[in-house]
């Protein structure tokens, strides 16, 4: 009894046995809090990750590219021009493109193909494509350029058609995607061995209509077409040449018969081809250059005539005027085609219409003589843009019209230039050997401003003076007169060197005006 009463102590568990299963469940507590904090720190990791940003450019990771970007409070991207641009193969530069001044409220972009320049709070880039001609082409984009932090940032949008890229943020794996060109276009032949845009007579035109889910296409004849990136035909593989214009997103088409016309995206006739060569010039009103039988004109969008194809040239040279920066050659001021004919010039407005009455032509458009003595740090001077102003010349003698086509200094200087000073542009005219300079003279003679030193009256009759072409025949002789004396009052006033300048041209201008005036009577 005894014995099977003490056998229960004989399985009661020993001091080291009870010590052993209390480590064991410590351990096991242990494993399952290691186990937890492992989920812990996977999700937390998870979750960083997932609040990082992630770049990839060509599928390839980019973390040196995430501490660029810049997020407003609503979430909207900002990318950083010139940070940006050394990523996707272009170089940078403050300021206008050739322009040397380091103005950080523009900048450029440039790859060896193109230039794309932008401007603080403008709504609009700027681009060049270097073929040879540089014409610019501009884009409207939806934000304008912001700065933060004196760097220049844009949007996606501008982003896009600035480096010709394709790019795309997922706000929910807070990922960046970009795709530049180059690698759009050895994808796409890849995938398409019709594609035509990766031989040597591809173009960097007709890559860009990739951006736009349009490829261009060459069959084994050499004839060129048009297809959407999923092979949906867009042209017919039936032309000699096809070349893609980004700013309209159209198709300049050239037949088998070397004639050329305008396709637009979805096919449609927007220029039959008839025409040895086309050029858009503007895209808002649809204007386009047209050549034939080495003759120029300018059509509309629909095929009708603006100026008959017999002119010589159309547009200016603007190399020869660098420095007043014209952006477009065939339309001065956005309004003005300047178009040259059996020798002289003549000034059309959109429409086709003289912007000066009569027809009035003239021998040249611009001055490149220089200053006295061809002083070498002159510059040749096509426009004052201060007052829209077009240099004109009859006789070898030089002038001054605004755009639309009211005279602002009579034709009788012998120079017009502009020295550039401090980065500006100065502009001077030289009369019987005196030198002026222009905008100091137009707003004192020609449209005075209203200060306390001028009169209302004494502006408003040489407002009247400036403008008497547009008034009847008696009220513009009239007038004349009243300037004349106002203008001959007024010049005593001044130091007599330039007195005698600005008596004479102020009474050039006037009779240059009743000249005007009787021409019309007649």
């Amino acid at each position: 009894m005894n014995d099977f009463i003490g056998s229960a102590g004989y399985n009661r568990p020993t001091e080291e046995q009870v010590k052993t299963k209390k480590m064991m469940k410590v351990i096991g507590i242990i494993l399952v809090l290691l186990l937890l904090l492992i989920i812990g720190l996977i999700a937390l990791i998870y979750y960083i990750q997932s609040t990082q940003l992630k770049v990839y450019v060509d599928a390839k990771s980019n973390s040196k590219m995430k501490n660029i970007f810049v997020f407003d409070q609503n979430n909207n991207l900002y990318i950083p021009i010139r940070a940006f641009a050394e990523y996707v193969g272009y170089s940078s530069g403050n300021g206008e493109y050739k322009e040397y001044a380091e103005d950080i409220t523009k900048c450029y972009v440039e790859s060896k193909n193109e230039i794309a320049s932008f401007s603080l709070g403008s709504n609009k880039i700027y681009k060049i494509i270097l073929d040879g001609n540089n014409d610019y082409e501009y884009y409207e984009i939806n934000e304008p350029i912001k700065m933060f932090d004196n760097q220049l940032y844009t949007t996606i949008e501008g982003a896009q058609i600035a480096f010709n890229i394709s790019m795309a943020y997922n706000q929910e794996q807070n990922q960046i995607n970009i795709y530049t060109l180059p690698y759009l276009v050895s994808w796409y032949t890849t995938k398409f061995q019709n594609a035509g845009i990766a031989d040597k007579d591809a173009s960097f035109s007709n890559q860009k209509a990739l951006l736009y889910n349009m490829l261009i296409v060459k069959n084994e004849n050499g004839s060129y077409g048009v297809q959407t990136l999923d092979g949906q035909e867009v042209l017919g593989t039936k032309y000699a040449n096809i070349k893609f214009v980004e700013s309209a997103k159209e198709f300049i088409v050239t037949t088998m018969e070397k004639k050329v016309g305008i396709m637009s995206y979805d096919a449609k006739i927007k220029i039959a081809p008839e025409y040895d060569a086309i050029k858009q010039i503007d895209k808002d009103s649809g204007l386009y250059l047209a050549t034939k039988n080495k003759k120029q004109g300018v059509i509309n969008s629909n095929g009708s005539i603006v100026l008959y194809l017999e002119y010589d040239q159309i547009g200016v040279n603007s190399n020869q005027y660098i420095n007043n920066k014209i952006k477009n050659q065939y339309l001065l001021y956005n309004k003005c085609i300047p178009a040259k004919k059996n020798g002289t010039w003549e000034i059309f407005d959109k429409t086709g219409k003289n912007i000066v009455e009569n027809g009035t032509t003239y021998q040249d458009l611009g001055c490149s003589i220089g200053g006295n003595n061809n002083d070498k740090n002159s510059n040749s001077v096509l426009l004052i843009p201060q007052y829209e102003g077009i240099v004109v010349c009859r006789n070898n003698v030089y002038g001054l019209i605004d755009s639309d086509g009211k005279s602002l200094l009579p034709i009788a200087l012998q120079s017009i230039y502009s020295i550039t000073s401090e980065g500006e542009e100065i502009y001077y005219m030289l009369y019987n050997n005196q030198l002026m300079n222009i905008i100091d003279y137009i707003k004192k003679w020609v449209r005075p401003e209203k200060n306390p030193e001028t009169s209302t009256e004494d502006t408003d009759t040489n407002t009247e003076n400036t403008n008497n072409e547009t008034t009847n025949t008696n009220t513009q002789t009239q007038n004349n007169e009243t300037a004349g004396n106002t203008t001959q009052t007024s010049t005593n006033t001044v130091e007599n060197t330039t007195q005698t300048s600005e008596n004479a041209v102020s009474s050039t201008t006037n009779t240059n005006s009743n000249t005007t005036t009787n021409n019309t009577q007649q």
